[in-house]
């Protein structure tokens, strides 16, 4: 599918793969800067992870009208 001279899988793709790189960047700060216990960090990754997720979800929402759970992207 193609969006006036974007290929959507390429858009998408880059979404995901910038996704990753912000999680991953934000986890390594948080864990640098808080000190927390364990415990304490996974709870703060769980959160962190479901909020981006849920913001990609929504963004996918926006672009194709429902969700893209069953997609695989390069």
């Amino acid at each position: 599918m193609e969006i006036e001279d974007f290929d959507v899988v390429d858009v998408l793709t880059t979404i995901r793969r910038r996704q990753r790189r912000y999680i991953a960047l934000l986890l390594s700060d948080i864990e640098e800067m808080a000190a927390l216990d364990a415990r304490k960090y996974g709870i703060v990754r769980k959160l962190i992870l479901d909020n981006f997720n849920d913001y990609t979800r929504s963004v996918f929402r926006v672009i194709f009208g429902e969700d893209v759970e069953g997609l695989s992207f390069r």
